[in-house]
């Protein structure tokens, strides 16, 4: 029989007491890195300095003016509304993860016969909040800026095109508000959280799965109130009626473009297309391949939403 003594069973308690402290310390650092915008480094120069720099160039254009809006929980959101005379249709740009509105500007030109509207998730750039919820909760600023510009002009068509994170907002705000928009552009998105979370945890720690993985991801819907089995992007696209427009990089390397391929898979509208374009860095098909991007999208719109009669 093996007896142990008092001041080795405080040691053992000790070194267990250190133990816990240590995973649930990695985990909360994880869960932080993934929660946070953060300012990160962009071609060698800070977010928040390059943002600065677009925005100024940005409003010095005539048909541009800031704006604001308000979430159903209470975010007042940060936008720029590029408004044109005699626009055909009204266009809600959604940035992704650790993104900002101002990465859209690749975009703006690309439809200058558009209403234009780009804003900053919660969270991210100009926009209030301390945690993003990578879409769990970010939906609800897809559906305010979506209801933005419908009052904006409520005579014109409108259409959401969202890229990684904003795509995967765009499915959940038109799961559950069926008439959001006319026309979904879905770019480079993700088709299950829980397995995107998985993967950024595998790239971005490197630690084993057990114990700190799951601690990690309830830590996770503890900070951001949310489950993310519940933001699932293929199962949104099942209830959804809308004509969508699939995008990817055949060559994504951060998320693959099998989750669009599964997302085209289980479309519900006859005239819902998927275009797997040239090799590219992730999400920035508009940008390295502007032309055809253009030439995709305008075809889309004019087969789906502007073939409709009144």
């Amino acid at each position: 029989m093996i007896h142990f003594s008092r001041s080795s069973f405080f040691i053992a308690l000790g070194c267990f007491f250190i133990t816990l402290m240590t995973v649930l310390g990695i985990s909360y650092y994880t869960v932080y890195r993934f929660v946070s915008a953060g300012d990160r480094i962009i071609y060698g120069t800070k977010l928040s300095t390059l943002t600065i720099d677009i925005r100024n160039e940005l409003l010095k254009r005539n048909d541009v003016k800031h704006v604001m809006f308000e979430t159903s929980d209470g975010f007042e959101l940060q936008g720029l509304l590029f408004a044109r005379p005699h626009a055909q249709a009204n266009l809600v740009l959604c940035h992704g993860y650790q993104g900002c509105k101002e990465f859209m500007y690749g975009l703006i030109d690309m439809f200058p016969t558009y209403n234009i509207l780009i804003f900053d998730f919660r969270a991210h750039g100009q926009s209030p909040g301390s945690t993003t919820s990578i879409g769990c909760h970010e939906y609800k600023d897809v559906i305010a800026a979506a209801d933005f510009m419908k009052h904006y002009d409520n005579k014109l068509r409108l259409v959401v095109l969202g890229i990684s994170m904003g795509g995967a907002s765009a499915l959940k705000a038109a799961e559950v508000k069926q008439d959001l928009c006319d026309a979904l552009i879905i770019d480079s998105t993700f088709s299950e959280l829980k397995t995107m979370f998985l993967r950024g945890f595998n790239l971005k720690v490197g630690l084993p799965y057990y114990p700190f993985f799951p601690i990690a991801r309830a830590m996770f819907h503890y900070v951001n109130n949310c489950d993310i089995h519940n933001m699932s992007p293929v199962e949104s696209v099942k209830k959804i009626k809308l004509p969508i427009l699939f995008i990817h990089s055949c060559n994504d390397k951060f998320i693959n473009p099998e989750n669009s391929l599964q997302l085209y898979a289980v479309a519900q509208n006859k005239d819902t297309r998927l275009w797997i374009g040239p090799r590219c860095r992730h999400g920035w098909l508009h940008t390295y391949h502007a032309p055809m991007y253009q030439k995709k999208v305008l075809r889309f719109l004019d087969q789906t939403i502007f073939s409709q009669k009144d």
